[in-house]
Order: structure tokens, then sequence, then C-alpha cells
């Protein structure tokens, strides 16, 4: 499998987790956008697998506050 399909297999697989895990508490990718105090488009390019610097540490952050390790 090419390497670009690894990486798009990999931020489908984010997604869902993170999706999931919000779905779980009832909440929606807005509710959690306002409890992190940034712009839902920050948080769905970060949910969506960007690789930017700061896509990551949104990331870090939701799965801690999801309870994801």
């Amino acid at each position: 499998m090419p390497i670009e399909e690894h990486l798009e297999s990999a931020s489908r697989e984010i997604e869902i987790e993170i999706k999931t895990a919000l779905m779980k508490r009832g909440w929606t990718q807005a509710d959690l956008a306002k409890r992190l105090n940034i712009s839902r488009q920050q948080l769905n390019q970060a949910v969506k697998g960007s690789n930017s610097k700061r896509a990551k540490e949104i990331r870090e952050t939701v799965y801690e506050l999801l309870g994801m390790e």
C-alpha cells in the first residue's frame, strides 16, 4: 500500500475515533470547539487529520479531553 494511502487510512481512523468519542458524550464538534476555545474550522482540520503543528496540538488536547490515549 503506498504511503499516501496509509496516511489517508490513518486520518480516517482518527476522525472516526474522535467522532465516536464525541457521540458517546453527546457533544458536537461545535461543542468541543467551544470548550477548546478554537474555531470549528480549526477543530475540523485537526479531526480530518491535517498535519500542521497546530492541528497536532489540537488533537493531543482533544485526546486528553475525551479520554483517548
